[in-house]
């Protein structure tokens, strides 16, 4: 209700526009979130690079949701191109690329995740998983490992290692692994 009333006072403010848009996202008005997503780029001062980079991600969000990932993916590179030490868009993008068998592009955006952040985990999940999905088990484990010895609890990484293993049908390890992520 108030961002609404902002923007009929002030129909050129593009920080009450990005919230309008997460928000229509939100509640599913697709249609109303690009809009306001479009009107909140076009009135951003292109200099506010943190919101600037929030619109078009947020934008590529509504697209996703409408399964347009041409138009995603175009949004979250005009969003790394405006922020590229934020890692958010470059996960989301990996991610597309996965579903699209893109390996070698998801792949390098997972690679810039572990650029900016080192000791997370998941740009070294992203490549694990690549890994997997292209049946180079020995790699995948190998990629595992390493999350697992960076976060021993993080159980994410036991059940996508059991999938190497029972990859490679050594169904003592996939066990321990599924029990691993279970508890």
């Amino acid at each position: 209700e108030y961002l609404n009333k902002e923007v009929s006072e002030n129909p050129k403010n593009g920080y009450a526009f990005s919230w309008i848009a997460l928000i229509k996202c939100h509640q599913e008005e697709f249609g109303r979130a690009i809009t306001a997503a479009d009107l909140a780029l076009k009135n951003l001062p292109k200099k506010d690079k943190e919101y600037v980079y929030f619109a078009y991600e947020t934008r590529a969000k509504i697209y996703c949701e409408l399964e347009d990932t041409i138009k995603a993916l175009a949004d979250y590179s005009a969003a790394i191109k405006v922020s590229p030490e934020e890692s958010d868009a470059y996960e989301k993008r990996a991610q597309i690329y996965y579903e699209q068998g893109k390996y070698d592009l998801a792949d390098a955006d997972y690679r810039q995740l572990i650029k900016l952040d080192q000791g997370g985990v998941m740009g070294y999940m992203g490549i694990g998983r690549n890994l997997n999905a292209q049946k180079h088990w020995d790699e995948a484990i190998e990629q595992f490992n390493y999350v697992a010895n960076l976060y021993s609890d993080y159980s994410s990484v036991y059940a996508f290692r059991a999938e190497a293993f029972i990859g490679k049908e050594k169904w003592a390890e996939a066990t321990d692994d599924i029990i691993s992520a279970l508890s």
